[in-house]
């Protein structure tokens, strides 16, 4: 069951977890008109004094000319017995609210927004994996009690369905998904987090996520970028011998080179529209990160003789700029 686990990071890790742990699934859906962004995150918090288990919900809209983003964000709470698990096939139930492999159903009736719907996934973009790397986290996925684990689920899926966003609603027929996850007691001190699949090459897509690691008594700046370009997949990571060159790095932007044998991949984000959601501190949703599902991001990917593969600019982009989080 260890190494099933570690193989499959969608399937619940927190069995037999009790103090000072959590665990979320990140479900990002994009209209295929690019004029809503939703993002699920459910998940549990075993912290001593409050557990619970809670569904964040993060909605970008884009409307008018000039278009005119507006953001809206709510945390939706419950008890801890409202979370239930199985692994075949693997789903994820919060109170009437149903999250899988294959789609997602929720009935949130908020304060703030009020989300119900289905909607359904086309096959999971899923990222390549070997026995050395049996996750996106590579060899450190086989080390215990890391801080925080990562674990991407899909880099790319069609979508059909729709959901009523206070009463309209909206069609993501057409659309795209990405869904990854974290699990264990922190988000890091300091971190970023750039995700995009919306490039004018549909079968691009990226992930970016950069922080500082506690390990050992001491810390290091670890890295995970994971592009896609149809049926390639480029990976610079710390555990594969990828070397990081970060030349900016604030709340609003942040631009990195990496290099690795002959391939050289840059990124240039800029964050727009963001607001704070919560985010893990020793177990507990106490921490709070600013995230937003409007930026933008120009991947380069070119050799070291100066030939270009890929140059194109990712729109919307999730962003999570933070430079200091605790």
């Amino acid at each position: 069951m260890w190494l099933k686990l570690i193989r499959n990071p969608i399937l619940f890790q927190g069995r037999g977890k009790r103090r000072a742990y959590f665990e979320g699934w990140y479900y990002k859906q994009v209209s295929s008109d690019l004029g809503t962004a939703i993002c699920f995150i459910p998940g549990i918090s075993y912290e001593q004094r409050d557990p619970h288990s809670f569904i964040q919900v993060l909605v970008t809209r884009v409307s008018g000319i000039p278009p005119q983003t507006n953001m809206k964000f709510e945390n939706f709470r419950f008890p801890l017995e409202a979370f239930a698990w199985q692994d075949e096939p693997f789903a994820i139930r919060i109170g009437e609210n149903h999250f899988s492999a294959t789609g997602i159903m929720v009935k949130l009736p908020g304060e703030v927004l009020t989300v119900q719907g289905e909607m359904s996934f086309g096959a999971l973009h899923s990222i390549k994996t070997s026995l050395l790397h049996p996750n996106i986290m590579g060899v450190f996925g086989y080390i215990p009690r890391m801080e925080c684990y990562h674990g991407v689920i899909s880099m790319n899926h069609h979508l059909a369905g729709s959901l009523a966003l206070d009463g309209e609603d909206i069609s993501f027929t057409g659309g795209k998904g990405y869904i990854e996850k974290d699990w264990g007691s922190s988000f890091p001190s300091s971190y970023c987090w750039i995700q995009s699949n919306h490039f004018d090459d549909a079968g691009a897509s990226l992930m970016c996520s950069i922080g500082e690691i506690p390990f050992m008594g001491s810390h290091f700046t670890g890295f995970i970028i994971n592009f896609c370009l149809d049926d390639q997949e480029y990976r610079f990571a710390s555990y594969n011998k990828s070397s990081l060159e970060l030349h900016e790095f604030t709340s609003e932007k942040a631009r990195l080179t990496v290099k690795r044998k002959d391939l050289i991949l840059t990124i240039n984000a800029q964050a727009k529209t963001v607001t704070t959601i919560h985010a893990p501190y020793l177990g507990a949703m106490s921490a709070a990160i600013k995230e937003g599902l409007s930026g933008s991001v120009t991947v380069t990917l070119k050799k070291s003789s100066g030939e270009i593969l890929f140059k194109q600019t990712g729109q919307p982009c999730g962003i999570e700029l933070m430079p200091n989080c605790r």
